[in-house]
């Protein structure tokens, strides 16, 4: 179904790491809390809101609109809704765990509309909460290194996806803040999600039968753990020719597929990639692969 292109990679990452790329601090107080604030507090805030950190729009509908006079599509909106909860005390595991449909309203909804998945997501907080709870709070849920969180944490639903998108974004953030100093970090990887998927597709790092990306039809479940896994992969080879920490890489990759190399405009006259992109090359520029059912990414 798919296989990578070592050289495609290999000319990827000599362009990467001129770049010099930066992991980011995740201070930005739009979007996480005061780093000042107690440990239990940050760990809560950043386990819960990877926790439902998944895709919040669908074809028929977008997760956007008005915060404040600002405007906020997806996981920033996400995010802004649940940073301003925070100082209310939002989150804690034991308010996680008795969370209730109109307790989590405020968090999943913005111009009127509800994220499309609400349900799920106030399930997977509500199972997060209770585990927590069960642990005696996040500080003693979480432990440091990533082997162990990803064990730890993959009994939680909202965690339990085998490419382990969200136990690496978790870990992203926990590691840039320094609240968890993992003594693995070398084991790292990036958070595969759409964005990188698409991205992979595009540069040609990952080769994938065009027709089969612009069909329209959804893959399965285990179709789509195996494309993911490749991705990963991919991406885990440019990290290492390029010699950038995956979670440089991760922050990178995500904006990049946000903003220049988007799903329906990619904008490749301010792409750094072009001229060793395949898409650019063919002028054929293939989505992400179509799995839209899930709470991993």
């Amino acid at each position: 179904m798919a296989a990578i292109d070592v050289d495609r990679a290999e000319a990827v990452a000599a362009l990467l790491k001129k770049m010099e790329l930066r992991q980011d601090d995740y201070l930005n107080p739009e979007f996480y809390p005061p780093p000042g604030d107690s440990r239990e507090s940050q760990l809560a805030y950043f386990t819960a809101m990877v926790a439902i950190d998944h895709r919040t729009s669908t074809p028929w509908e977008s997760f956007e609109g008005y915060i404040g006079g600002r405007f906020y599509h997806g996981a920033d909106a996400l995010y802004r809704l649940g940073r301003i909860l925070y100082d209310s005390g939002f989150f804690t595991a034991e308010r996680l765990a008795q969370l209730t449909p109109k307790d989590a309203a405020p968090l999943f909804t913005i111009g009127g509309k509800t994220v499309w998945d609400f349900y799920t997501r106030v399930y997977l907080l509500r199972d997060l909460g209770g585990r927590a709870v069960a642990s005696g709070g996040f500080e003693k849920m979480l432990p440091d290194t990533l082997e162990s969180l990803q064990r730890a944490l993959a009994k939680a639903r909202a965690y339990e996806d085998p490419v382990g998108k969200k136990v690496m974004l978790l870990a992203k953030f926990l590691h840039g803040r320094r609240l968890v100093e993992f003594r693995d970090v070398d084991r790292a990887e990036v958070a595969v999600d759409n964005h990188l998927s698409r991205v992979a597709y595009r540069l040609g790092i990952v080769e994938v039968d065009y027709d089969f990306l612009t069909s329209g039809v959804e893959v399965s479940r285990e179709e789509d753990i195996k494309l993911r896994e490749v991705v990963k992969t991919a991406w885990r080879i440019v990290s290492r020719f390029g010699d950038i920490h995956p979670f440089k890489l991760d922050d990178y990759l995500w904006k990049f597929g946000r903003s220049t190399c988007s799903r329906e405009k990619p904008q490749c006259g301010a792409c750094l990639f072009r001229e060793v992109c395949k898409a650019h090359a063919l002028s054929r520029y293939p989505p992400e692969h179509l799995h839209l059912t899930t709470w991993y990414y």
